[in-house]
């Protein structure tokens, strides 16, 4: 893409200048200079710009060496703008469209509208003569204006974004569906839903200096233009551009209740994770209370059992007839009692 520059006279003729040697020393009385070039032309867009007075200041800005250029006069002829058009890419491998932002910028001073376009391969640059076309019908009926070209930009960079989030809802319905039907919770959908999340943000942050050009631009028009003439075209611009916000507005909302969702339904997986967990505690704890009763039950014959079981010399209940039986009787008396014992504290 290289320097183009074409002059749109008050008849609405146009015809083109392609070296800053055919401009003139400022722009013209009447009709319309328009300069289009691109990010790899700037390097030698100085001497245009000499040809065409623009300032030191205006040159950066068109440079990006500015984000912003303050207008003297608020006017709709005058505007210094970025505005940002949006390019869909798709990936065999990725589960989503993927999108590409890139920046226009936009200085209009009166009869000249100078615009940088970025080389991008996925998006074809805007054609200035189309442009103009479609915003000056034929015959015409008024000379053209810096303020039907900006109405141009704006409603070219305006019609790739319906493709674009409709790509995008389509996107969060596929995440929606996995959410809401599949009940699949993990790192993978969470990672998901925040890249969509930050997708809507970067699509709003894209539309807000839409907007805002488009209504600063409409407002200062019907100040400064006979009542009625171009209203339709300008409230047709305010109503896209804000139709567009309204839809990323709706999307984010989606997306806000979805990591809402998520996190509600994370943690309620979590909680039943919990409760299996100290549910199987509860049972094992049981157990053990079961096995330490039954051993302490067989504790005590087994003591006295060994007790006995020592054949000392002076041992006198060796010796006495009823020795065996009050040994038996101790330990069945024994176990009983710590059988009841644990029943009713119900360890067993």
């Amino acid at each position: 893409m290289t320097i183009t520059t074409r002059r749109f006279t008050a008849e609405g003729t146009s015809s083109a200048a392609d070296s800053a040697g055919g401009l003139p020393n400022g722009t013209p009385p009447s009709g319309l200079t328009w300069v289009d070039l691109s990010t790899a032309d700037l390097p030698s867009f100085g001497a245009t710009a000499t040809a065409l007075g623009l300032r030191e200041a205006q040159v950066d800005f068109l440079r990006g060496s500015r984000s912003r250029l303050p207008i003297p006069t608020r006017s709709a002829e005058s505007v210094a703008a970025v505005l940002h058009r949006v390019a869909i890419t798709t990936e065999e491998d990725g589960p989503t469209a993927e999108f590409r932002f890139s920046e226009l910028r936009i200085l209009a001073l009166d009869a000249l509208v100078v615009t940088v376009q970025p080389e991008n391969p996925g998006q074809p640059p805007l054609q200035l003569q189309t442009l103009l076309e479609s915003a000056h019908p034929s015959p015409p009926k008024r000379p053209l204006r810096a303020s039907d070209a900006i109405s141009g930009l704006i409603g070219a960079v305006l019609r790739d974004y319906p493709v674009a989030l409709d790509e995008l809802e389509t996107a969060i319905e596929s995440m929606e569906s996995t959410l809401f039907q599949e009940a699949r919770l993990d790192a993978a959908l969470s990672h998901r839903i925040y890249q969509l999340l930050q997708k809507v943000h970067r699509f709003d942050w894209a539309l807000r200096p839409v907007e805002s050009l488009a209504t600063e631009r409409g407002t200062d028009a019907v100040e400064s233009s006979p009542a009625g003439e171009e209203s339709s075209t300008r409230a047709d611009l305010i109503m896209r551009a804000r139709r567009m916000r309204d839809r990323v507005e709706l999307l984010r909302s989606h997306l806000e209740n979805a990591v809402a969702l998520h996190s509600t339904l994370l943690t309620i997986e979590q909680n039943e994770a919990t409760r299996r967990v100290a549910d199987a505690s509860y049972a094992q704890g049981e157990q053990s209370k079961k096995i330490s009763g039954w051993a302490a039950i067989l504790f005590a014959p087994t003591l006295i059992a060994s007790i006995y079981g020592m054949n000392f010399r002076h041992m006198p209940e060796l010796f006495w007839s009823w020795g065996y039986p009050a040994a038996v009787g101790l330990m069945l008396a024994l176990s009983l009692t710590l059988w009841v014992i644990f029943k009713r504290r119900e360890w067993l």
